[in-house]
């Protein structure tokens, strides 16, 4: 009689306890979690993903062109001390107008301006040297604008995620405090995201600029040494091929042929 009571008893405290744990299941919070691939998929972070890999391109290219042998190579310097060597400034002219290279393009203007003396000569390689490194710097500069605009890209999508979040709970009455910092935790990845691309544009834009600077300092000090003791009087009257002077004397000086020309007209 005790055992079959007893049976009863924990048989009624079971029927009556399964509603209870039926309504606890019921009002739990249902926790629906995303993978990080998921998160990084959403439509703000799009651009982002653009962002890295025009960042890659960049990294991969200006790293190839700033190596030693690629930024002076050494056959082109080779070359040109060769022609110096030999006193051939034409054909080390025409070399350079055939090779066209960084170091070529520089020594190329240096000889075309030759003729009108060492300032001239100074003058036109600085402007070359400029050239070359404008050519370097703009790409650089593409890193930088990325280091700025990503953040605020990631900025952009979080804070249009809280807004619709905020949106959402309010419309539907939520006061669960779990449920806002699940939203917000969610649309924070786009600020994270923005944050791992700029980091990253911004060491490799410091780095790439400082090796850049380096590789123009070298380029100026090799074409110094090609134009020392330069024969600048030698060929004071000398004109390269597509280096001609169109400056002539100003036709009211007496004794230039414009001048002439037109006295024989009056």
């Amino acid at each position: 009689m005790t055992t079959s009571l007893r049976r009863i008893t924990g048989l009624t405290a079971l029927l009556a306890a399964s509603p209870i744990a039926l309504l606890a299941a019921d009002a739990a919070p249902t926790v629906v979690t995303k993978s990080l691939l998921q998160e990084l998929s959403a439509p703000a972070i799009f651009p982002l993903w653009l962002c890295s890999a025009l960042i890659v391109y960049l990294v991969i290219d200006l790293f190839m062109k700033i190596q030693p042998k690629q930024f002076i190579s050494p056959a082109a310097l080779d070359a040109v001390r060769t022609f110096f060597r030999n006193g051939d400034y034409v054909g080390a002219y025409n070399w350079t107008r055939d090779n066209p290279g960084i170091l070529a393009n520089v020594i190329h203007a240096g000889l075309k301006h030759a003729p009108s003396g060492k300032q001239a000569a100074e003058e036109a390689m600085g402007s070359a040297i400029i050239g070359e490194n404008s050519k370097f710097q703009n790409k650089i500069a593409y890193l930088s604008v990325i280091g700025v605009i990503a953040p605020m890209i990631g900025l952009t999508g979080t804070v249009i995620g809280m807004i619709q979040a905020f949106a959402a709970m309010g419309q539907a009455g939520a006061s669960d405090p779990s449920k806002l910092s699940g939203a917000i935790g969610h649309v924070l990845h786009a600020t994270a995201a923005g944050l791992a691309v700029a980091i990253p544009a911004f060491v490799f834009y410091y780095l790439i600029r400082n090796s850049v600077g380096h590789s123009i300092h070298k380029l100026s000090d090799e074409a110094n040494d090609l134009f020392r003791k330069f024969p600048y009087d030698h060929l004071a009257t000398v004109e390269f091929e597509g280096g001609e002077s169109y400056a002539a004397t100003p036709n009211w000086v007496e004794g230039s042929p414009t001048h002439a020309q037109a006295g024989a007209e009056a």
